[in-house]
C-alpha cells in the first residue's frame, strides 16, 4: 500500500524544475546569483565592506539601476545590520557595511525593482 502511495504522489507533484524559471546565469562579478520573488535574476558580491547588487529581469537583461531601489538585512556574527542600497553603475546598486561582514553570512535583500517589491535571500562564507 504504502508503494502505491509513493507511485501516486510521485505522479502528482511536478518536479522542482518546473518552479523554476530556466538556468540561473553565471555570476559575471563572481558573486553569488538568485532568482528573486518576482523572477528577476540578483547576484550579490561582499567584498570587505562594500555590499553591491546586481539586477537582471527574467529574460537576463539588465535592470537600469535608476529602477532600482532597495535595502540588504546582513547577519554575521550573530549580529544583524541593515544596510541601504544606492542606485551605482549600470544595473547595479551598492551600500556598506559597518563592520565588514566575515564568516558565515546571511543577506536578505528588499528591493524594488521597476515599481515592484521583491525580495531574495543569500548565504554564503566571506573570507
Amino acid at each position: 500500500m504504502l508503494k502505491i502511495t509513493l507511485m501516486a504522489a510521485m505522479l502528482v507533484v511536478p518536479p522542482l524544475e518546473a518552479f523554476s524559471h530556466g538556468t540561473p546565469p553565471a555570476p559575471s562579478h563572481g558573486g553569488l546569483v538568485a532568482e528573486d520573488s518576482a523572477e528577476d535574476w540578483l547576484e550579490l558580491v561582499i567584498s570587505g565592506d562594500q555590499l553591491t547588487v546586481y539586477v537582471m529581469d527574467e529574460a537576463k537583461n539588465p535592470v537600469p539601476s535608476t529602477q532600482l531601489s532597495g535595502k540588504a538585512t546582513v547577519l554575521t556574527g550573530g549580529k544583524s545590520q541593515t544596510v541601504q542600497l544606492m542606485s551605482a553603475e549600470a544595473n547595479s546598486l551598492i551600500g556598506k557595511l559597518d563592520p565588514a561582514a566575515t564568516g558565515k553570512v546571511t543577506t536578505v535583500l528588499a528591493l524594488d525593482v521597476g515599481g515592484k517589491p521583491t525580495q531574495a535571500r543569500f548565504s554564503s562564507v566571506q573570507q
